[in-house]
């Protein structure tokens, strides 16, 4: 009956046609846009909403040459030409951070509240300065770290304070309000709104401390380089550039500190020893001169003299590396490479001493005495002046010291925040958004299983006797309805009263053109319309086509059978008392359940209800009585139905009517449901005339044409264009 250009995409082709799904995106390119702007508008509110976060930097270095001073201590140290992860660990340690904690009292936390998700979006888009609330002191019980208190601003001078456990205590600016003898709150000053509210924590140091490290970065700049960075993020600009200069100059003290400590440790160990040394010393010139008075004046040969002089340059370096040794073990475990090396070289020099007094051992018992004595004397008086020099040293290294690390950047209050980034987030959300929109359509045209062609209606073996245009005008104005009415109301809209230019319309009258011709050779005037699945759009088939055939002069009875939720009645405005229910209960008569419309021509037998066995009643005879009579009444008899798959309603009524037609929707009833309701109306020997293709889009692979006709607007007649010249 109706032919349809051959569509570009077989309905059984699975492959993913990318132009089609190119042309698909094309034609649904205002919802993508309006996806974009959408997602853009959220990411510039989110952007503008969210709280600024600020981060401040700080550098350090490493000094790879020690203190001239240092010498010897800590020599491996000096060598190293990149800072150890020691380094970079050592400035989060809880040593460090755990005083700029005390220092700032970070181990308290005031931020104001709003209400949820709107409030602070609303205070951040006001540009309001932040309220304040200064904390003079702030002591809790143990069993209160870590939990919230609430505190509520009455005015600029008072305050309710709300404990964790849901007790409220009255306190005032500037007076200690002592709850118990472990919790006290002492408020220095407020600067918010009444009713402001503020929530302060009190954490444990150990919370702290980890809170610190978690907005904490420390990185060194490469493997060979001995600088180190430092950054800090918080909401609070100050509050960046405050801590992370703390921590940077805890860090610098802690060091100094070390290298006091290193000479402390040295001196302790030297003050110790003068004493001891500076005995031995006088014992062992006593002895020499004793013996050299007993044995008369002695030579040392020269081999000998040279032993001697190795001996006690050995001894020497021994007595000062032990005092070296003396300050690594306050700072360092026997393992500590800087340990080890000290106990290296002790090890070294024990040996040499070893065999020169070997050597030593090979000589004249009178020479030997000689040496042993001359040795006392010039090692203990070689080391004796030593450790003065050292302690000197020492002693000018404690009042110097500067450690090896150095602040090259102090941090600065900084004064552009690091996010939100605006313009990124706008961008990123609106792209996010559009790309949501595309792969939902996409997924929507791949996905969906309905009928768009009338290629898949023909290869059911079943004919179509029409293709209606999706009308945008009919659309409009049921959304208008469920906007301001009633959100559950169905359409009372008549469209081909209302516009009959509108382009479903002119299909519709294509319909009745088939219909006049298609319905002469069958066995009465008696046409019934109903479809496979709800939401197929029969009744507004049924309606228009029925207005139509009125309009061109026939007389038409519209019967709606659907009397579990039919409503006809509404789309012709209609109240009416009695409908189909009533006529078939036996309540009235035919004549007054018959209602005439607004359409000359055109009658209407409503539902009449919604009775608990509709089925029942259709098989009554009194329904086939009253078609009988209406065949003889009227022209056309116009029949709407339930679906066929839902209810055995249309399967009844399709034994009476001699001219059936489906109705199917244009990319929502599936091939499955036409073609079980097909079989299902076959089966009860109801010949199924047509199929209607209702809903019709310009989609990838639905490429159909039509034409309209436009009555003139405001009494203007239209201007005729001249037909271009035909050059072929």
């Amino acid at each position: 009956m109706y032919k349809q250009y051959p569509s570009s995409a077989s309905s059984n082709n699975d492959e993913i046609d990318f132009g089609q799904q190119l042309h698909n995106l094309w034609l649904h390119k205002s919802k993508i846009a309006t996806a974009l702007i959408a997602g853009g508008l959220l990411g510039a509110v989110f952007s503008f909403a969210s709280t600024p976060v600020y981060r401040a930097d700080a550098m350090l270095e490493i000094e790879t040459k020690q203190n001239q001073i240092l010498t010897e201590i800590n020599n491996m140290l000096s060598n190293e030409p990149a800072p150890s992860e020691a380094e970079i660990e050592l400035v989060q340690s809880r040593m460090v951070i755990g005083k700029t904690v005390d220092e700032l009292q970070l181990d308290q936390e005031v931020k104001a509240t709003y209400f949820p998700v709107f409030g602070n979006m609303i205070h951040n888009l006001s540009g309001n300065d932040d309220p304040i609330l200064k904390i003079g002191t702030f002591t809790v019980s143990e069993e209160w770290i870590n939990k919230p208190f609430k505190l509520t601003v009455k005015d600029s001078k008072n305050y309710i304070l709300t404990l964790p456990n849901g007790t409220a205590k009255e306190g005032r600016v500037g007076t200690p309000l002592k709850i118990n003898n472990e919790t006290v709150l002492k408020v220095d000053q407020i600067l918010a709104e009444t009713e402001q509210d503020f929530e302060l924590t009190k954490f444990s140091k150990l919370s702290a401390i980890e809170n610190i490290k978690n907005q904490l970065s420390v990185i060194s700049k490469g493997k060979t380089s001995p600088i180190i960075n430092l950054a800090y993020t918080d909401v609070d600009p100050k509050k960046t550039s405050a801590v992370l200069n703390s921590i940077a100059d805890n860090y610098v003290a802690q060091n100094r500190e070390r290298d006091i400590q290193v000479a402390s440790s040295g001196l302790a160990f030297i003050s110790e020893e003068l004493p001891r040394l500076k005995e031995t010393l006088q014992e062992a010139e006593n002895k020499l001169n004793a013996y050299r008075e007993r044995a008369g004046s002695l030579d040392i040969p020269l081999e000998s003299k040279g032993a001697l002089e190795s001996l006690t340059s050995i001894e020497t370096q021994i007595t000062l590396l032990k005092t070296e040794e003396a300050g690594l073990a306050e700072l360092y475990t026997p393992e500590h490479p800087s340990y080890k090396a000290v106990l290296d070289k002790l090890a070294v020099l024990e040996r040499a001493k070893s065999k020169i007094n070997q050597q030593i051992a090979g000589l004249p018992n009178t020479q030997q005495e000689v040496i042993r004595l001359t040795r006392d004397v010039e090692t203990n008086q070689a080391t004796y002046v030593q450790l003065l020099a050292k302690q000197q040293e020492l002693n000018i290294m404690k009042a110097s010291a500067q450690g090896n690390v150095r602040v090259v950047d102090h941090a600065y209050t900084p004064e552009q925040p690091i996010a939100p980034r605006k313009a990124v987030i706008t961008a990123l959300s609106a792209l996010a958004a559009g790309a949501l929109a595309s792969m939902w359509v996409m997924l929507q045209g791949r996905m969906r299983r309905g009928i768009t062609s009338s290629e898949e209606i023909e290869n059911l073996n079943l004919e179509v006797a029409a293709l209606v245009p999706y009308s945008k005008t009919q659309q409009k104005r049921d959304l208008l309805k469920r906007k301001f009415k009633s959100l559950t109301g169905r359409s009372n809209y008549l469209l081909a009263n209302e516009d009959a230019s509108d382009v479903a319309v002119e299909a519709i009258r294509a319909l009745r053109t088939n219909i006049y011709f298609s319905m002469l050779d069958a066995r009465n005037n008696v046409l019934m319309i109903t479809g496979a699945a709800p939401e197929a759009g029969k009744s507004f088939i049924s309606a228009n086509l029925a207005t139509v055939m009125a309009q061109s002069g026939k007389r038409v009875l519209l019967i709606d059978t659907d009397m579990r939720k039919g409503y006809l009645d509404q789309l012709f405005k209609l109240t009416p008392e009695y409908g189909l229910a009533d006529i078939l209960s036996g309540h009235v008569s035919p004549a007054k359940a018959v209602c005439e419309t607004r359409i000359e021509n055109l009658h209407l037998i409503s539902n009449g209800g919604y009775p608990k066995n509709p089925s029942e009643l259709l098989m009554d005879s009194r329904f086939t009585e009253l078609l009988a009579n209406a065949q003889k009444r009227y022209d056309y008899v116009i029949i709407d139905t339930p679906p066929v798959l839902a209810v055995t309603d249309a399967t009844i009524v399709g034994q009476l009517a001699g001219t059936v037609l489906l109705v199917s929707r244009y990319g929502n009833t599936t091939t499955r449901e036409l073609e079980i309701s097909a079989d299902r109306l076959r089966q009860n020997k109801i010949n199924i005339k047509g199929v209607i293709l209702n809903g019709m889009k310009r989609e990838a692979n639905s490429m159909y044409d039509y034409y309209a006709y436009h009555s003139p607007q405001d009494g203007k007649k239209p201007v005729k264009k001249e037909a271009p010249e035909n050059k072929a």
